[in-house]
């Protein structure tokens, strides 16, 4: 069979550009448009992502960040707290709070002697070991060094509490560590627990061991005595210039002498 002779014409006609713009067109419109949905719903899942990452990791950096107040050897220190509470610092003395959480939880650590004036509002913790003071607002004194501890209540009611106990101070009362035991009692004048501010040292019945503790963190001195220091001692002295004067007065009841190492 001869085919030369055979023709046959196109199906359509046509152009092939028309051809391509009828049939796909929508096809090509719809892929675009599905290539681009993802994209807007990863940029939505990201952002919400990093929100809830934000607002998980601010708060626990607000707990975790804390501020130390530190005062060395021969120096106060006054500090203001957040809430507008003052803790004046005396020598050789550290607290440690969080200022980023203090909307939270009001809360120090004392390592050391200072007199708090707290500002109303929630309960207000003083933490030195395993001792807590609470309070609302009120103002106080806590020494806590080597060992000894006592809280004096200058105004308002304070809580006092170890791991076992706890007491309850109002004003010209102390709490102290006596015995292996928390106990409270009366006293003529909380003021007195305050007078260091002032460089006033008052001291009734005080190992003199501990006066010289004082007068060495006071005057930034290490203090060398030529007897030894088994007495207990009561008087006053206020800090003079010059620590030598001190310990003339301090000394002269017992016959010491003392020198500046």
């Amino acid at each position: 069979m001869n085919t030369d002779k055979i023709k046959i014409g196109p199906r359509w006609e046509k152009s092939k550009d028309k051809i391509w713009n009828e049939t796909f067109a929508d096809l090509t419109e719809e892929t675009t448009t599905q290539g681009k949905e993802p994209k807007r719903r990863s940029l939505w899942f990201y952002a919400a992502a990093s929100v809830a990452a934000i607002a998980i990791i601010l708060p626990s950096i607000a707990f975790l960040y804390t501020k130390n107040e530190v005062v060395g050897r021969g120096s106060h220190l006054a500090v203001v707290l957040p809430d507008g509470s003052k803790v004046d610092l005396n020598a050789e003395s550290k607290i440690t709070y969080k200022p980023l959480w203090w909307h939270i939880s009001r809360d120090v650590e004392l390592k050391g002697e200072a007199y708090f004036e707290v500002e109303k509002g929630s309960t207000f913790d003083v933490r030195s070991g395993e001792y807590t003071v609470s309070v609302l607002g009120t103002s106080f004194n806590i020494f806590s060094r080597d060992g000894k501890y006592n809280v004096t209540c200058l105004t308002g009611k304070v809580n006092v509490s170890d791991k076992l106990e706890s007491v309850i101070l109002t004003p010209n009362m102390q709490a102290l560590w006596d015995n292996g035991k928390l106990t409270s009692k009366d006293i003529d004048d909380a003021k007195e627990s305050i007078n260091w501010k002032q460089g006033k040292f008052i001291f009734v019945g005080v190992p003199l061991y501990e006066v010289i503790q004082e007068i060495e963190r006071q005057y930034d001195i290490e203090v060398l005595p030529n007897s030894n220091l088994d007495y207990l001692y009561s008087g006053n002295f206020t800090k003079a210039k010059n620590p030598n004067d001190v310990l003339k007065i301090v000394g002269k009841p017992f016959g010491i002498e003392f020198k500046i190492k």
